[in-house]
């Protein structure tokens, strides 16, 4: 036998569902993987990293990152699934004590899911406001609505002559926005006046509802709609970008991208994160991609052509970013400065301020909310399916009953995104965001050393050549073996240092705990299953430990597939023990 099954330990195998259906295109994969790259918490960091610190050589870091450890995650992830046919909880049949990953997996997923509904809901709030016949932020519009206090002033209504008086601009789509949920007290640790948006609920609705009806389409078709939403974003991007270079003043800001005025460490930090956080590699959405390609779809390929890909739209809206606060700044000559906000609701807050000052405004703002709505889409989309499909692999029951999960989940994500649509729950966000790339890491650390450690190198290398007929060289291997656990072990300590810095941002005492508890937690489920699945064996203690670590079910889901499999290799290929796998060089 080539693999062990689950009947030499007395449990049942497990059951391929032969009606996941597969990718109508092997671009299709791209696409889908590549809705990661608009994950909104993380692209708007990279455009304040990039111009105001580091400027183009934030791409030193960036792109070593990529090489070192996510280009390898990448592939990783992508040989599991597409290997395997199976999500992120399933594929753990290469090391069954394990699986306690998979399920920390699908905690983090749908953690994340409550609050991405609103990095779309908040656009298509503005998307909304911004069909009215004068915008509200407008200069014009404001004139009916806005206040300033004696310390400030709006900056429509600046005048240079007399700013020594003023301490702040205020800005109106800034103020349109505090006006419905009061963000600006939410950042500090005194208690705001807790304020709850309906208009933001019906929103988030909207997006839910779109989110379940494209999940209930079959795979082929989802895989369209995704190709399709994808290329528009990007086209759009380009043109918006095309678009802002011609504002007063952007072309002046390149040569603070070119010539970076100073360097901070804490920017330095962030740059991995961005890299680590972009594709979502450690939550098993590639992996789950993956697993609806054809056997012997090039992911070498693909592995670089998403990272490569990654880059160019952090690029783009980074400069999208930084040719608007160019524009912005010749609004502030006297270097005021504006109301604060957060780094990370920037494109949200102030862009819309900047779009009302040119032609044809109501156009531009369609088109800017339209493409930040389609890429939260793209990534509620394909995290819920990445969800739906290891939860349909794991739990046979599940699968006659599909449309009804499948909605039900989606209902339950719903009712549950409404708390974010009030200040606190926006506050609370943030602070999610900010602990869940760690999650992400320590999940990597652990996929590398099950992969070439647990499961060795030469059975990955030998599975890796049979399934694309390439050869994934040692030196590769040796990279994700040594290389690759150094950097991210280096990244969290990096990580725990960012989130401890700023640990001053959580609202309160309560919030910081809870947070915690959320960080923590979940993780009692890996040596949980653990200690479940070595009881769940027969023998002494040692032997326990081996069968629960050694493949179970890992073999080709389809027939064809396996038999070759079966026939290409023979027992005296492989070796059951872990400390043989560990030291064979």
């Amino acid at each position: 036998m080539v693999y062990e099954t689950s009947y030499d330990t007395g449990l049942k195998p497990f059951n391929h569902d032969k009606n996941r259906g597969k990718w109508s295109s092997p671009n299709d994969f791209f696409f889908a993987c590549l809705g990661h790259a608009f994950k909104i918490d993380a692209i708007f960091i990279f455009p304040a990293v990039l111009f105001y610190d580091l400027g183009i050589y934030t791409l030193i870091p960036y792109l070593i990152t990529l090489g070192v450890c996510v280009v390898p995650i990448v592939f990783m992830q992508s040989f599991l699934g597409q290997f395997s046919s199976t999500g992120f909880i399933s594929v753990f049949r290469i090391s069954p004590i394990f699986k306690g990953v998979g399920y920390v997996s699908l905690f983090i997923n749908l953690m994340s899911l409550t609050y991405y509904a609103i990095l779309g809901a908040i656009p298509l709030f503005f998307l909304l406001h911004s069909l009215q016949p004068t915008i509200p932020w407008s200069c014009e519009g404001s004139k009916s609505w806005m206040k300033v206090n004696e310390n400030s002033t709006s900056i429509c209504d600046y005048n240079n002559e007399t700013y020594g008086n003023w301490t702040e601009l205020e800005v109106p789509s800034i103020e349109y926005f505090d006006l419905e949920l009061n963000t600006m007290g939410m950042y500090h640790r005194e208690h705001p006046e807790g304020r709850f948006s309906w208009f933001l609920m019906i929103c988030s609705f909207i997006i839910w509802g779109v989110v379940a009806t494209v999940a209930l389409k079959p795979i082929e078709l989802i895989g369209k709609i995704l190709r399709y939403s994808c290329i528009t974003v990007m086209a759009i991007m380009g043109l918006c970008v095309l678009r802002f270079l011609f504002l007063p003043g952007a072309f002046d800001s390149l040569k603070h991208v070119f010539r970076p005025m100073f360097f901070m460490a804490e920017s330095i930090v962030m740059v991995p994160f961005l890299a680590f956080s972009a594709l979502g590699p450690g939550w098993g959405s590639i992996l789950t991609m993956a697993s609806y390609n054809k056997f012997d779809t090039n992911i070498f390929r693909y592995s670089w052509l998403l990272c490569l890909s990654q880059i160019g739209i952090a690029l783009g809206m980074a400069f999208l970013s930084i040719f608007m606060m160019s524009f912005m700044s010749r609004l502030d000559p006297e270097n005021i400065g504006y109301k604060y906000i957060h780094s990370q609701w920037m494109e949200f807050l102030t862009i819309p301020t900047g779009i009302t000052y040119m032609e044809l405004p109501h156009i531009w703002s369609l088109l800017f909310f339209s493409m930040i709505i389609l890429g939260a889409l793209n990534l509620l989309i394909t995290q819920l399916l990445s969800v739906m499909t290891s939860m349909f692999d794991e739990f046979e029951l599940l699968r006659e009953y599909k449309k009804e999960f499948t909605l039900a989940t989606v209902g339950f994500m719903a009712l549950t995104s409404i708390f974010y649509c009030s200040n606190y729950g926006i506050t609370f966000a943030e602070s999610l965001m900010q602990v869940s790339v760690l999650s992400q890491m320590i999940l990597n650390l652990i996929l590398l050393i099950v992969i070439v450690w647990i499961y060795g190198r030469e059975r990955f290398q030998r599975d890796v050549s049979f399934m694309t007929n390439q050869t994934y060289s040692t030196w590769m291997i040796n990279v994700m073996r040594y290389v690759a656990p150094f950097f991210i072990a280096l990244a969290m300590l990096m990580a725990l240092a960012f989130v401890f810095i700023h640990s001053g941002k959580f609202n309160s005492v309560t919030v910081f705990t809870f947070i915690a508890l959320i960080a923590i937690l979940p993780w009692t489920l890996v040596p949980g299953y653990c200690i479940f699945k070595t009881l769940q064996t027969t023998g002494v203690l040692g032997t326990r430990l081996k069968r629960s670590v050694r493949p179970t079910d890992w073999y080709p889901v389809d027939p064809v597939d396996r038999r070759k499999y079966e026939e290409k290799f023979n027992e005296t290929e492989i070796s059951h023990n872990i400390f043989t796998e560990i030291t064979e060089e």
